[in-house]
Parts: structure tokens; C-alpha cells; sequence
């Protein structure tokens, strides 16, 4: 008798420890500032129940008069089995609004949460006024060097074997 109540305990703990397996993906759009201030976030959670259809979430982001967004963060949770993407449908880093779009395939439940970053827009357009001069491509300087490094390891090495 001891031992059925054995293998039924067993069993429940069996069951109840099975982990439930999640995947978390993040994702971010636009540059961090060094002045960036926290703007607006949100989050929620849907479930629907035909997991072998797209299931479409799409969200819009202001900035609070007088900022532009500089970049959005994201997070999402599915089951591990389940696939999201993300996209931005309307809008870009400097504008004062801004579209996103979560597609969640293959899971049973969405859950998600994002905060969007901004700073002033007189700053912005100072900071995207400023002219950046391309760099010029510096290939054969690196293979020079590398060919270096590579003789002094193997002739360090080829004395240290001889030692």
C-alpha cells in the first residue's frame, strides 16, 4: 500500500515539475542617444486558439510634444516551438510617431512589451546634422599585419620547441 502511494507521489511531482517551455526575443529599433529619456511603454497578452495561423498585433507609438522617438525596445514571449517577427510598418527613429507590428506563428499566446526612448527635437537635429567622413578601406593594411602575427607566434613557438 506504502508503495502505491509512492508511485502516485512520484507521478504528480513528475507532472508538476514538467517545465514549460518559453522563448524570449528582443528587439530594438533606431540609435541610443545619450540623452534619451524613457517616453511611453505598454505590454499585454493574447491568446488564440488556432496556433497554425498568423496571429497579427500592430501598435502605434507618440512621443510627448516637442521629442521624437530615437529608438523602441521590444520584447516578446512565445512557446518555444513558435515563431515571431517583427516589423515596422509606419514611422522611423526621429519622427514623432511610430508603427510596429508583431506576427506571432505556431504558439497558443502572445505577450509582449515595449518602451520607446526620446529626446528633444532641437537636440535631434542638431545630432543629425552632423557630418560623418567615410573611412577609407584600410583590407591590405590588416592581411600585413596579420601575416606578422602569424610568423611572430610560429617562430616564438618553433623556439620554444627547440628549447
Amino acid at each position: 500500500m506504502l508503495q502505491n502511494w509512492f508511485y502516485l507521489l512520484l507521478a504528480i511531482g513528475t507532472v508538476l515539475s514538467y517545465p514549460t517551455l518559453f522563448e524570449t526575443k528582443k528587439f530594438k529599433v533606431g540609435i541610443e542617444y545619450d540623452g534619451s529619456l524613457p517616453m511611453k511603454g505598454g505590454s499585454d497578452r493574447y491568446r488564440h486558439r488556432n496556433n497554425y495561423e498568423p496571429f497579427f498585433v500592430t501598435n502605434t507609438v507618440e512621443a510627448r510634444k516637442g521629442f521624437v522617438i530615437t529608438y523602441l525596445e521590444i520584447t516578446g514571449i512565445i512557446n518555444a516551438n513558435g515563431e515571431l517577427d517583427f516589423n515596422v510598418v509606419r514611422g522611423s527613429a526621429g519622427s514623432t510617431q511610430l508603427t510596429f507590428q508583431l506576427v506571432s506563428n505556431n504558439t497558443d499566446f502572445l505577450t509582449y512589451s515595449y518602451l520607446s526612448y526620446g529626446i528633444r527635437e532641437q537636440e535631434y537635429k542638431k545630432l543629425a546634422n552632423i557630418v560623418t567622413i567615410p573611412m577609407t578601406n584600410e583590407g591590405s593594411n590588416l592581411g600585413i599585419n596579420a601575416y606578422g602575427i602569424f610568423v611572430l607566434i610560429f617562430s616564438v613557438m618553433n623556439i620554444i620547441i627547440n628549447i
